[in-house]
Formats: C-alpha cells, sequence, structure tokens
C-alpha cells in the first residue's frame, strides 16, 4: 500500500472550501462573544464588590474620627444681605500657631486645612508675606489643621474679610473653602 502524504493547504483552491473558510470565522467570533456574555454571577460578583467598597468609605465614619466630623455642624451666617458658609467645630490652638483664646473671635475665615501641620505652617507664612498678619492655625480632635486668614467679631466683619479671600487672586482656594468657622466654645 503507498503511503499517503498529507498536506494542509491554508488558502484553500476549491470553491466548496472558499465557502466553508468565512462560515468557519464567523462561527469561531460568534462562540468568542458567547463567552463574553453576561451572565448573573458576573453581576453579583460586581455587586458583592461594590458592596465591599460601600462598606470601606463608610468604615471612616464609625471611626472616632467620622464622630468628630458629625459633630461638627454646618450652617449659614447671615450678614447683611448674604449668607456665608458657617461652621461651628471644637477646635484647640496650635503651638506656635498665632492663635490664642484672647486672639480668635467669633467668626474666622478659614482658607487652608490640612492633615500636617508643615504645610499649614507654610500657609500661614505665605498669607503673612500677602497682607494677612493675623493669619493663625487652630487644629481639630482629629488632628486636621485650619488655616485662618483673619478674625471678626460680628457678622459683617466676617463677610468682608470673607469677601475680601474670595476675591484674591493671589489665594488658590477649592470647595469647600473659605468658610466662616465658629468655635464651640464662643457659639453660646
Amino acid at each position: 500500500m503507498p503511503a499517503t502524504t498529507w498536506s494542509i493547504n491554508p488558502y484553500p483552491t476549491s470553491q466548496s472550501n472558499m465557502k466553508k473558510c468565512p462560515l468557519l470565522i464567523i462561527a469561531a467570533l460568534l462562540l468568542s462573544l458567547a463567552a463574553c456574555k453576561t451572565n448573573e454571577s458576573n453581576y453579583r460578583a460586581a455587586y458583592e464588590a461594590a458592596i465591599e467598597k460601600q462598606k470601606e468609605s463608610t468604615a471612616l465614619d464609625s471611626t472616632i474620627y467620622g464622630n468628630y466630623r458629625r459633630q461638627a455642624s454646618m450652617a449659614r451666617l447671615a450678614a447683611g444681605s448674604d449668607t456665608l458658609p458657617l461652621r461651628t467645630e471644637s477646635v484647640a490652638y496650635t503651638e506656635n500657631g498665632g492663635a490664642s483664646r484672647e486672639t480668635v473671635k467669633v467668626y474666622n475665615v478659614v482658607v487652608g486645612q490640612f492633615k500636617q501641620l508643615f504645610n499649614a505652617r507654610q500657609m500661614r507664612e505665605r498669607l503673612q508675606a500677602e497682607g494677612y498678619p493675623d493669619a493663625m492655625i487652630v487644629h481639630t480632635r482629629e488632628p486636621l489643621y485650619y488655616v485662618i486668614a483673619g478674625t471678626a467679631g460680628t457678622p459683617e466683619e466676617a463677610r468682608n474679610l470673607y469677601q475680601r479671600v474670595s476675591r484674591d487672586k493671589a489665594l488658590v482656594l477649592k470647595s469647600p473653602l473659605p468658610f466662616i468657622l465658629r468655635p464651640n466654645h464662643l457659639a453660646h
């Protein structure tokens, strides 16, 4: 019996083989698309991942820091025909921050908030060089360091200072800044 040799020609030459080749390509494409089809297990995995992410983001709210944030109340301060964002919060006086019970008044215009004291001190120095000689630093229990451009005893003084810092092109302020800070111990 003679030996049979097989050869595979990647380029079919007969009419029937040429018609089968595109059909095979289309069939392979359909099978690959079916494998990518979303199914119930994919939906469940995505849902469970989203729930985990939500738990992680709310985990901080269940900590002591979340409790401090909830205690800080946000309101609006009426000053003439304007209303300004007002936050009432417990604060302490940062060492070498320029603030004390004698210098801090009821309404304080906050233009910076930082987790690092070094950054707050840098901003305070820039503010003083830019014409805000009363710039000071206070901090919360978290600690979060607030840089205050100035302090005021009346809502009208606070409005004037708030408008000044809002118009000052040398200050780059991002929401929620600026806002008026009223220390808890002065809110009564």
